[in-house]
């Protein structure tokens, strides 16, 4: 059965496009696996007709509390929003939904199963976020339209530097795609200049007179994704905010000149200029624009690394796909009855290469050592089920307040996503189980099991050295992040 996927988020020419703009691309990442319903209060007639000629289904939303009402606990629901409160998070994790978030500015407490942000340089630690929590950040989750996940993957052809292309997205309500053209047009170096308007630009008149006047100015509105990619694979230079236009030019590998103009586009610009991603114009003012263009002509034009690489689609609909697996994974405690197949999985060659202790194991020293942590009550061991079958164990070793984190996954089930499902439901449970007051998890990991680092690490868990390995840390005392 295909699980129905809620996004919800809104767009207008006072808010901007770029939320919506983003969850038509994570939704056509996500097409094949979901049946997708976008659920908006505020949204253009032109992108609204975009979504349903795409196939997916539309709820005009009079209130923030309708959708509430039709959500069931088989949903799934992601929310693209900066007005929707943390309390909306909570209302529909207490339907029983699983929550993904798109969230760049990490200013509220969140209450997410995943958080996406391909935003560079940012690290969990900035999130208000509960301990099952798990991250997605940074370009490799890039949430880009297919034209340019394409683009990202081609080989950028040598174009004329001449060339410069500008777009400030759908709206543009405070005309700086005329600042701009206005800037590029004292360069005479600039023999091609294209320009990009959204659906809902509304100063077409103040184009005019410059576009009358230079005939190497082209327009282009209201373009499909594919021809704007095509329109920057030809420009040297894009001149964009820092919002989702940018992301999507860097597949283009043109150089960039870029600048923040509202607060919510802070966070995006520090982020991608302390990762050298574009030439700063800051506040895009005539005087800070015409400074980046001089320093665009005064570099050298070398060919850099691209940030996103084009495979974000595929890492995000397995993150996906992770959370719908949950539905059939549970936990139960651990039994003496499961000496021998414990037995197997820890004495299995592929388990045993990560083990803290490489020494061989003899079936009655694992019995016994299993008959005292099943009888310990400070370990809560669990038996971990996926589609009613075993499929690897995780335990918690308690001491003042340290939940110690141990678990395995039966070799046959590797490479699933099942490893993160499982210490999510771990986390999950010991809140639950546990009669002490915990304050911190950690885990210790050999640095070669590439696995379970990425696992802990995606969860948000701090990573310091421990002798030769590696020690994971999450504190969780606080009110907002805790079990």
């Amino acid at each position: 059965m295909i699980s129905k996927l809620y996004i919800r988020t809104d767009g207008s020419s006072s808010i901007g496009l770029g939320h919506l703009v983003r969850c038509i691309a994570l939704s056509k990442m996500l097409d094949d696996s979901f049946n997708i319903h976008f659920a908006c209060k505020q949204i253009p007639d032109s992108i609204a007709v975009e979504i349903r000629d795409a196939g997916f289904a539309l709820l005009i939303l009079q209130n923030d509390n309708e959708l509430l009402s039709v959500l069931t606990p088989e949903d799934m629901v992601v929310v693209d929003s900066y007005e929707l409160e943390s309390d909306y998070q909570q209302a529909i994790k207490k339907i029983g939904c699983q929550l993904i978030c798109i969230d760049d500015l990490h200013e509220k407490p969140s209450y997410a199963d995943l958080i996406l942000n391909h935003t560079p340089c940012v690290s969990p630690q900035e999130y208000n976020a509960q301990p099952y929590t798990q991250f997605a950040l940074g370009p490799s989750y890039a949430l880009i339209r297919p034209a340019f996940l394409e683009l990202a993957v081609k080989e950028r052809v040598q174009v004329d530097s001449a060339s410069v292309l500008i777009c400030f997205g759908g709206s543009d309500s405070r005309n700086l795609t005329k600042v701009a053209l206005s800037v590029v047009s004292t360069f005479s170096q600039f023999k091609n200049i294209a320009i990009v308007t959204g659906t809902a630009y509304s100063h077409q008149q103040s184009l005019d007179e410059i576009l009358e006047q230079q005939d190497n100015v082209v327009h282009y509105h209201n373009i499909s994704a594919e021809e704007m990619a095509q329109r920057m694979s030809e420009a040297d230079l894009c001149i964009v905010p820092a919002s989702g236009i940018l992301t999507e030019a860097l597949t283009s590998g043109a150089k960039i000149i870029s600048g923040m103009y509202v607060d919510n586009q802070i966070f995006v610009f520090e982020n991608y200029k302390r990762a050298n991603a574009f030439i700063s114009a800051e506040n895009f003012s005539e005087e800070n624009l015409f400074l980046a263009v001089k320093n665009y002509f005064s570099q050298e034009h070398v060919k850099g690394a691209r940030l996103v690489d084009g495979q974000s689609g595929e890492r995000i609909n397995k993150l996906f796909q992770q959370l719908v697996k949950e539905r059939d994974f549970h936990l139960r405690r651990v039994t003496i009855e499961d000496a021998e197949l414990t037995y197997q999985w820890a004495s299995d060659k592929k388990v045993r290469q990560y083990s803290l202790s490489q020494s061989t194991i003899q079936f009655d020293d694992h019995l016994a050592w299993l008959s005292r942590k099943w009888t310990d009550p400070k370990c809560i061991f669990y038996i971990a089920l996926f589609c009613g079958k075993p499929v690897g164990s995780i335990r918690f070793d308690l001491n003042d307040g340290d939940a110690v984190i141990s678990y395995l996954l039966d070799p046959d089930y590797h490479g699933q996503g099942l490893g993160a499902v499982m210490l999510k439901k771990g986390i999950l449970s010991l809140g639950e189980a546990s009669e002490d007051k915990i304050e911190r998890l950690s885990g210790i990991v050999m640095p070669d099991n590439i696995s379970s680092c990425r696992t802990f690490e995606r969860f948000g868990f701090e990573r310091e050295h421990d002798g030769e390995n590696y020690k994971y840390t999450m504190n969780i005392h606080d009110e907002n992040r805790n079990i």
